[in-house]
């Protein structure tokens, strides 16, 4: 029995797909079929079925892949233990982020963690809170940080950890004649107001519009999934935008955009870091957790 084989019977668990675990894994399917095969002719059980649905563990494998778990664990504190934090750490993680964490403290959580483990490689995507949550949920991603939205207060099987809170501000053209003069504005003002969202969907059901949506109807005017896209049809000044402050704060950088605040309504908005449950935590992604949370909590306190 070889510790690859453990790591490879864990990830199919994860992702309930072979193929998909072997992508995960950087392997071939036929390598991590072979390994689970091996595995399987010496304990003299089976431990996976395959389905419609995918790959499922049998009960002897669920049974099995707890022990594996534990293995994996002790391995990790053993390598602590010998090396401290002067351990090799190698690996991948796969990582997809809201388009406002991209922009405004996921660079320095990839450099500050490559800097200290420069072998592991940290694959990036942006999408929305939403179409993230699907893809921590179907294995796809090791991690996601998201907006806290209603899909996730409905979703099982994930772990999470609230990072920091926020709250929704308004974001429009400088020359926009619906905002001009205005530093801030009543909600059910901005409500009647065309409104831009970042989107990944063609309907609407997004982090930002399950937060609005709980205050009556929206009128959305335009969909986007590009945030370049996004500030060249707000400084047309047809449409604004509701976005996290710190985001907007990244915005008015630019001399095309400014902010505009809720003089009545508090939106609260929560950002989560989410992985599954039965996703078997490394000492990479371990310390890859330690850096977000530490960035998180010295930029927003």
């Amino acid at each position: 029995m070889r510790l690859e084989q453990l790591s490879y019977l864990i990830a199919v668990h994860e992702s309930k797909s072979i193929s998909l675990a072997a992508e995960r894994s950087h392997i071939s399917q036929p390598a991590l079929s072979s390994a689970i095969s091996k595995l399987e002719d010496e304990l003299g059980i089976v431990l996976l079925k395959r389905t419609n649905a995918g790959a499922q563990l049998t009960e002897m494998g669920e049974q099995i892949i707890v022990v594996a778990k534990e293995v994996l664990n002790k391995i990790d504190e053993i390598k602590s233990i010998a090396h401290g934090d002067s351990i090799d750490l190698q690996g991948n993680i796969s990582m997809a982020v809201e388009p406002s964490i991209n922009i405004t403290v996921m660079p320095e959580i990839l450099t500050t963690f490559k800097h200290d483990h420069p072998k592991v490689d940290t694959i990036l995507k942006v999408g929305e809170s939403n179409n993230i949550l699907r893809d921590v949920q179907s294995g796809k991603a090791d991690f996601g940080m998201i907006l806290k939205t209603d899909a996730f207060s409905k979703s099982k099987d994930i772990n999470y950890k609230e990072l920091f809170s926020d709250e929704l501000v308004i974001i429009s053209g400088n020359n926009c004649e619906m905002t001009k003069g205005s530093s801030t504005m009543t909600l059910k003002q901005a409500l009647s107001l065309p409104i831009l969202l970042y989107n990944t969907e063609y309907i609407t059901d997004c982090g930002v519009s399950s937060v609005l949506q709980r205050y009556g109807d929206i009128n959305v005017s335009y969909r986007v999934d590009n945030l370049e896209m996004m500030e060249k049809i707000l400084s047309q000044g047809k449409t604004i935008a509701f976005v996290p402050q710190f985001m907007a704060d990244e915005y008015v950088k630019s001399s095309k955009i400014k902010k505009i605040a809720l003089s009545d309504a508090h939106l609260e908005v929560i950002i989560l870091l989410i992985w599954l449950n039965r996703h078997h935590l490394s000492l990479v992604e371990k310390e890859f957790i330690k850096v977000i949370k530490n960035v998180c909590s010295k930029r927003y306190k």
